[in-house]
């Protein structure tokens, strides 16, 4: 009879348990920001309850402005934010029951009239300032999320949502909840991808007749725009007869056309979507057609082309290939490219990263900061930057536009026959490291305070590969140490000159922009 008692007993303790885990578990889920439709009364700030702002007004400045507002065929509420030089375009909220070192999803909608290149929202949580870059669309409202930590933060925090511009920026909807558990991709996942055994070499927007040209320019890969099945097919039959692989554009999957084309050689993968970040595409919309695709033809590659790195790490399972595509020329530092490949390279493997360089610009993309195209030296040096920070693969962006740009086009036909003469070593992995760069000239640093000479080296057995980048619009010196005794020069591969070593480094000039690539053999 005890030994009954007893089972009943921990039968329900457990069910009392699994009740309060369950119980505990629906809580967590449920949304943390107060009031987040923004109902009820308005409180002495004009906002809703649980929402606050400060309203000091400071003489001579126009103050900033805060808002409800409705968006045609939108249901819910909106707050616009108008920021000036008061700094008071901002309302926040307190926020409770934070667990520290948690992941989080925040969530909202935004929406702009308009859209001016650098005008985003800033928002701040766990003491945590994020910048909403991927808020691209206008006229409409844009779903936002991102996936942020706690940190040491616990119990309660501030959520702030600020616009220092005066363009207006609203926003609705606010979600932070706990965030599901990031999943590890299974080794048979990992598998099923065929990166390619060369190194893509590419240029976009290409059409049919172009291909006899880019071929003829040193290229190996191509991608279209085009959506019509009839051009598909003729640019797929141009790059089987000149020796090209295709990256078609398939966002859509147009009329199930992979069926006739997955399988065939000189396909390189499938391009199935475009900055998709920016508009906020459901993640698990493109991997619903990365499997789609994938189901016809196992282990077809797939690609996307990326702006803001920090968000693959939402998108990093919907396809196989993210190409990193940040155009900084002339208003933003050459880093940006790097730092980008950098960022994506925390969420997904290097060999998964490929890079589109800018080979465009002028008066049609002047009110978008792209007043003119890059020089032949900002071109190169973009080219071997993403090169020495990993991308396996360059698509230079795009055909139509490099092409009507003499200059530009003489330009980029100089660089890509480098990187034909290159193509075996740039599909060697990078050593270690085991150089150090000491830098000596006036000039020091590049944008974010590191040395402004980037490099990396690479290894066939005892022949060495150094690329060095000056990243910087100004002339450089330095030293790089670490060579040891076995090697006494090393040789430019694009220009007569040798670099001698003297106690184990070499001394170097490059100008602004410039690059160096180096071969030498290090002896036993």
């Amino acid at each position: 009879m005890v030994k009954k008692v007893s089972r009943l007993t921990l039968i329900v303790l457990g069910l009392w348990l699994s009740f309060l885990a369950l119980d505990a578990s629906a809580k967590e889920a449920t949304n943390l920001i107060p009031n987040p439709e923004f109902a009820g009364p308005q409180n002495a700030a004009g906002l809703p309850e649980g929402w606050e702002r400060q309203t000091r007004r400071i003489p001579g400045l126009k103050p900033s402005q805060v808002y409800f507002s409705k968006v045609s065929g939108h249901p819910g509420k909106l707050l616009a934010v108008e920021g000036g030089p008061d700094r008071n375009g901002r309302v926040w909220c307190q926020v409770k029951n934070i667990h520290p070192h948690t992941d989080y999803r925040l969530e909202f909608t935004a929406y702009r009239p308009k859209f001016t290149n650098g005008v985003y929202f800033e928002v701040e949580i766990f003491g945590q300032r994020h910048l909403i870059n991927q808020h691209f669309s206008y006229g409409r409202v844009q779903p936002i999320f991102l996936r942020v930590n706690s940190g040491n933060t616990q119990g309660k925090t501030r959520f702030m949502v600020s616009n220092p511009h005066r363009d207006l920026l609203a926003f609705g909807s606010p979600v932070l909840k706990l965030a599901e558990p990031a999943r590890e991709l299974a080794p048979a996942e990992k598998a099923s991808v065929r990166l390619p055994k060369f190194f893509p070499v590419g240029i976009y927007a290409a059409g049919p007749d172009d291909l006899n040209e880019i071929r003829a320019a040193g290229f190996n890969a191509v991608q279209s725009y085009d959506l019509k099945p009839e051009n598909i097919r003729r640019v797929a039959a141009a790059s089987a007869r000149l020796g090209l692989k295709y990256l078609p554009n398939f966002r859509g999957e147009p009329a199930n056309f992979s069926r006739e084309l997955g399988g065939r050689p000189e396909i390189l993968g499938f391009y199935i979507e475009d900055e998709p970040e920016g508009r906020s595409v459901p993640p698990e919309k493109i991997k619903a057609l990365n499997d789609s695709l994938k189901k016809d033809h196992p282990g077809v590659l797939t690609a996307v082309a990326m702006l803001r790195a920090q968000m693959i790490a939402a998108y990093r399972e919907a396809a196989d290939v993210f190409m990193v595509d940040p155009y900084p020329v002339p208003n933003m530092p050459m880093t940006w490219l790097s730092d980008s490949l950098d960022e994506a390279a925390r969420h997904i493997s290097r060999d998964r990263l490929w890079a589109v360089i800018q080979a465009f610009g002028g008066a049609k993309y002047a009110r978008r900061d792209w007043p003119r195209p890059p020089t032949y030296t900002e071109m190169r040096c973009l080219t071997y930057l993403a090169v020495v920070h990993g991308a396996h693969g360059l698509f230079y962006w795009n055909y139509p536009e490099v092409k009507a740009d003499t200059t530009s086009w003489e330009a980029l036909k100089k660089i890509v026959p480098e990187l034909r003469q290159l193509q075996t070593w740039l599909v060697v992995p990078d050593t270690p490291p085991s150089l150090r760069v000491e830098m000596t000239s006036p000039f020091k640093v590049d944008a974010n305070g590191r040395p402004a000479v980037h490099f990396c080296e690479k290894k066939r057995g005892a022949e060495h590969l150094l690329i060095l980048v000056n990243v910087i619009d100004r002339p450089v010196s330095f030293y790089l140490h670490g060579f040891g005794q076995q090697v006494s020069s090393l040789t430019e591969m694009f220009q007569p000159q040798t670099a001698v070593v003297y106690d184990g480094n070499i001394r170097e000039k490059l100008g602004p922009y410039e690059v160096r690539v180096y071969r030498y053999h290090r002896k036993g």
